[in-house]
């Protein structure tokens, strides 16, 4: 085999795995095209109140309800970082490192706690599940940095109905 050769079987290697993860992310935005734009950070009447409780988290993912290896990658949500979770009367709102949303409290289904996420499994309970409603029922997890009991109570208390899970095997449905 000549260097030519070699050459040009490399490179149609590389276009054909280009072209595979390119076939792969528009078939996932396909499959996610019933999940909402999230809602921006709210500067109104609940911000201008204040927050009830301010505290720094990871978020870890955002997936379909009930199935936490279905990672929602639409709207930018499938990226993991550090982010700011501020939680009011009227909701939560999320000041992430790529990404501002807001949950209002009228979407949150349930707050559960969970041991583990997609790519991510932590200590009994030391995740936070927020199930909410995004176009289709989603579950956000998120990983308080520090004790995480005082958010947990503020997000319960948006919900009329809070289950936990230990395991973090049955989230909300």
């Amino acid at each position: 085999m000549t260097k030519e050769t070699f050459a040009l079987l490399c490179a149609a290697f590389v276009v054909l795995v280009a072209l595979l993860v390119w076939l792969g992310i528009r078939g996932r935005r396909r499959r996610q095209r019933d999940i909402l734009e999230p809602l921006g950070w709210l500067e109104g009447a609940a911000a201008a109140a204040g927050p009830v409780l301010v505290v720094d988290a990871l978020y870890v993912a955002t997936t379909r309800a009930g199935d936490p290896y279905d990672r929602i990658f639409a709207h930018g949500l499938g990226f993991r970082g550090r982010t700011q979770l501020a939680i009011d009367a009227d909701g939560v709102q999320l000041l992430a490192d790529r990404r501002e949303l807001r949950i209002p409290a009228a979407r949150i289904r349930a707050v559960e706690r969970a041991t583990w996420t997609i790519d991510r499994v932590v200590e009994p309970g030391g995740i936070i599940v927020i199930a909410h409603e995004l176009g289709a029922d989603v579950d956000t997890y998120l990983r308080v940095i520090g004790d995480d009991a005082p958010a947990f109570e503020a997000l319960s208390s948006l919900v009329h109905r809070t289950t936990t899970t230990p395991a973090g095997e049955g989230t909300t449905r």
